[in-house]
């Protein structure tokens, strides 16, 4: 247990003013005795005054005049029209207290900076030196030198040859005493790459590169590693919390601006970015990489999910698998995709990634990235949207995710979109055709109750009318519910539901529906494009489909067979 000693109380004045002074600290002191040596204590003077005059029946006067009497102990100030007295817990009145003990208190130390270091002086650059060696040969080529100037090559003598003329230069030199022999090293022939193509020219030095643990590399930047700026686990650290308090990937940019406080233009940003893509790239445990080589997102694990929570993105993978058989189109190489929404991409703000999307997104950026964040701009509206590209895995199909608020918004399903593709290989615009409002019932699923309804609706953009699915084109479907997994699961199941729900009966034991009708029914439960539906109605073993031979597009379904 700690304890202070009672501070030396300097009184001052007649007998009965210093024990007046000693009564009045003494009570101060206990009142302030938590508190700090230099604190101020502060007592009204009337409170002061009628303790003295119960306890010691001390008259206001004197006790005025004996705190007078002890300027050093007490201070007196007028506030509020009231009189305090000021003391502090080491006996010493406040004024004096600043004086005393707060030369050198934390403020001070704080806010003044220590001087500016000398710069020491640049020590003498050393003068290189000549061998004391090279003394020796003065005079040792002189008679080598007369010897030659005496000989007088004409045009029709015979000139040695070189080997000769080399095998006497060594014979010259051996004979010289202690002369400072040159080894010449052969210099390697240089490789002719005139007929190489830059791209493989370009992955050559590349793979190089890559198998050099002294070189640094993240996409197509490279540096020595030992000058990229190495980053502590604090640093590290504080990146993910921001991540984590941002809520969403974020770019190297916002990182290095937000977490390092370093602008754009400094000669340190490029570096300190380059330091987080190549460090963050070796810590696979706390983030992922999730950007592009233009727009470099970095994402932590427990983020929120980027777009629908209706269906997980597995489950959506799964649905659509059928992709994985489509020919494969080189990464961005088209401008631009016009698409038709399906109800099933409208309900969940996605877009497969198909064929015609391949070629328009781009290619993974390293070898095991499974997810790109891009950024989807409306100039309709004047939104940015933060979308996720999910690429194809063995056994599940790709597709952006993310567009849901952008669908409900605008559009409905059947609307007409265009997608644009930008300089920057993480940014896209999305626009849609404009049309005069129109109003019709048209086709929702009730999420409370889990049915089928029909609701007046209101859009101001152009659909295309094989997908719109309204009331008065199916209107049996008003009432029915959603497929359960199991059925759902199996694309020959959907399609014989949708028979049933959109079709006619033919020949009273049978449906038949024209592949228009099929194709925009059966996207309600899971995404199928044409060429999918066509594949499962023309390859059914069952016999369960058909092709109407009498009707064009159009096909059958007998209930009751196997499929």
């Amino acid at each position: 247990m700690v304890t202070s000693s009672e501070p030396t109380l300097n009184v001052s004045g007649t007998g009965a003013q210093k024990e007046i002074a000693r009564n009045v600290f003494q009570v101060m002191s206990a009142r302030g005795r938590f508190m700090a040596d230099t604190a101020p204590i502060e007592v009204t003077f009337s409170s002061v005054a009628g303790y003295l005059g119960q306890t010691a029946n001390v008259e206001e006067a004197d006790a005025l005049a004996a705190l007078k009497a002890n300027s050093k102990v007490f201070s007196l100030e007028e506030r509020d029209e009231q009189l305090l007295v000021i003391t502090t817990r080491l006996g010493i009145a406040p004024n004096a207290c600043a004086t005393a003990v707060n030369t050198h208190d934390f403020k001070a130390r704080l806010m003044t900076p220590l001087p500016k270091p000398e710069t020491p002086p640049a020590p003498p650059v050393e003068r290189p030196r000549v061998d004391s060696g090279w003394s020796a040969l003065e005079g040792f080529f002189d008679d080598v030198i007369e010897e030659f100037d005496e000989v007088e090559v004409t045009a029709e003598e015979e000139v040695a040859p070189l080997d000769e003329l080399a095998t006497g230069l060594e014979e010259l030199t051996a004979e010289l005493p202690d002369a400072p022999r040159t080894i010449t090293v052969a210099v390697a022939p240089a490789t002719d790459v005139s007929g190489v193509d830059d791209v493989e020219l370009a992955d050559a030095i590349r793979e190089r590169l890559g198998a050099d643990v002294r070189v640094a590399s993240f996409g197509d930047q490279w540096m020595l590693e030992d000058r990229v700026t190495r980053l502590s686990r604090g640093e590290l650290r504080r990146l993910k919390e921001y991540i984590q308090e941002q809520e969403r990937p974020l770019t190297d940019d916002m990182l290095v601006q937000d977490v390092f406080n370093i602008r754009p233009g400094t000669e340190d940003f490029d570096l300190m970015r380059f330091a987080v893509n190549f460090r963050l790239s070796k810590e696979h445990r706390e983030f992922e990489f999730v950007g592009t080589s233009g727009q470099r997102f970095w994402s932590t694990n427990n983020l929120p999910q980027i777009g629908t929570k209706r269906r997980k993105p597995n489950d959506i993978g799964t649905d659509l698998k059928y992709l994985l058989s489509e020919a494969a189109p080189a990464p961005r190489s088209v401008d631009s995709i016009d698409r038709v929404l399906t109800y099933f991409e409208y309900q969940h703000g996605l877009l497969p990634f198909d064929a015609e999307m391949r070629a328009l997104m781009p290619a993974a950026m390293n070898a095991d990235q499974k997810t790109a964040v891009l950024t989807f701009e409306c100039p309709q509206s004047y939104t940015t949207y933060l979308v996720e590209l999910r690429y194809p895995t063995p056994n599940r199909g790709g597709f952006v995710l993310g567009l849901d608020d952008f669908f409900t918004e605008n559009l409905v399903p059947g609307a007409l979109i265009t997608i644009q593709r930008t300089e920057n290989d993480g940014h896209y615009k999305v626009e849609y055709l404009p049309s005069s409002g129109e109003s019709m019932r048209l086709f929702e699923v009730e999420d409370r109750r889990q049915r089928y309804v029909f609701r007046p609706t209101t859009f101001a953009c152009t659909v295309d009318p094989s997908f719109l699915l309204s009331e008065d084109r199916f209107p049996r479907l008003n009432g029915e519910k959603p497929l359960d997994d199991k059925q759902r699961r199996r694309p020959e199941s959907v399609i014989s539901a949708t028979f049933e729900r959109v079709g006619q009966m033919h020949e009273g034991h049978g449906y038949s529906a024209s592949f228009e009708d099929l194709l925009a029914a059966v996207n309600i439960e899971r995404p199928f494009s044409a060429d999918y539906l066509r594949q499962v109605l023309e390859q059914d073993d069952s016999g369960a489909f058909a092709i109407d031979p009498d009707r064009d597009d159009v096909y059958t379904y007998v209930p009751g067979t196997p499929v």
